[in-house]
């Protein structure tokens, strides 16, 4: 008599389980999968205990309080198996986003392990992920807080943490923003050595025997094996795996930096000032930018820009805007010029 009343609820248990259940309120659904196996366990342990349960002489008298210890089991489980789907997301979080493409050319995959996909522009890259171009191909991504990362062709890195990128073969070429002057913690590493810049524009070459970092602008921190040092603006280290190091000069204009141009991320001229937009060629040429006068530097600065250069190489569109202004310029390859335009 003791278990059978122990299995009945007792009075007013019934009526506080309805309060609970309404002050808990709807739950979200989970997927249609999660519960179609949710109600296969459920209904196998249901018929399970049972089964194991079942009298020889079936009772005459309270069927729902007997049976009342085999469905609270069953809702126990059900309840389990929900509460586990509901907390995947926190044992499983999703993966941080480090990048985002901002520009492909040719053929460029992104992935790991075995699975690669073709990449595209605005794709979101995550930690672990890898980005790989192929012997035409290039990309650029957007890293953060204005950084920008270039891969050249037959390039392949792999995205680690918001501080490291791997340089397993080709180039990249680092651009931090012209007005960055700061030591950043973004460190990319090879298995020659590693280089952390200090606001700049760099690339970093893996060669067959050695990896190549070149500045174009600002201050790069390398290391190496048994060693580190520092390299400006103007200036390229060759790192051997045998730890020796030979320092050379590069000119900001060398033809070094041309393949960069093929991948440049766009720049928004839309109500953009044409000395914003010179400015930019400026940085991503090399080019030193220079006014023919005074007045036609303060002429230029009332120039707002309209439309949209995107894909066009800087050279493309330096032409391209100049046409549409009141101002001419020459360039050659370390100069531009911004002169008056001759009436014809």
């Amino acid at each position: 008599m003791m278990q059978e009343n122990d299995e009945e609820m007792r009075p007013g248990e019934e009526a506080s389980l309805a309060a609970l259940l309404r002050d808990v309120g709807p739950r979200a659904e989970p997927p249609a999968q999660v519960a179609r196996q949710v109600r296969a366990a459920v209904e196998a342990e249901w018929r399970a205990v049972v089964a194991a349960r079942q009298p020889k002489v079936q009772p005459t008298a309270r069927p729902l309080a007997r049976r009342w210890p085999v469905l609270a089991l069953a809702a126990s489980i059900a309840v389990a198996a929900i509460g586990a789907w509901f907390a995947l997301p926190l044992l499983n979080p999703p993966a941080m986003p480090l990048a985002t493409l901002s520009r492909v050319d040719g053929a460029v995959e992104a992935g790991s392990g075995s699975d690669w996909q073709p990449v595209a522009v605005r794709q979101t890259l995550t930690a672990g992920q890898g980005l790989v171009t192929g012997p035409q191909g290039r990309a650029a991504v957007k890293l953060r807080d204005g950084i920008t990362l270039r891969l050249d062709t037959d390039t392949r890195v792999a995205l680690l943490t918001p501080e490291r990128i791997v340089v397993r073969r080709g180039a990249v070429y680092l651009d931090a923003g012209p007005r960055s002057a700061t030591a950043d913690p973004l460190v990319i590493e090879s298995r020659y050595g590693s280089t952390r810049h200090l606001g700049t524009q760099y690339e970093v070459r893996i060669a067959p025997d050695a990896m190549v970092v070149s500045v174009r602008e600002g201050l790069v921190e390398v290391s190496g094996t048994g060693l580190a040092t520092q390299a400006k603006a103007g200036e390229q280290l060759l790192l051997k795996a045998n730890g020796s190091m030979q320092r050379e000069t590069i000119e900001r204009t060398a033809a070094l930096w041309d393949w960069t141009q093929e991948v440049t991320p766009p720049f928004a001229i839309e109500q953009r000032t044409l000395p914003d937009f010179l400015d930019w060629v400026s940085r991503e040429t090399g080019r030193q930018l220079e006014y023919a006068s005074p007045q036609l530097q303060s002429s230029a600065a009332g120039i707002v820009l309209r439309g949209s250069v995107a894909g066009l190489r800087p050279d493309a569109a330096l032409a391209a805007v100049m046409a549409t202004t009141p101002l001419d310029y020459t360039a050659d390859r370390s100069l531009i010029t911004i002169k008056a335009r001759t009436p014809r």
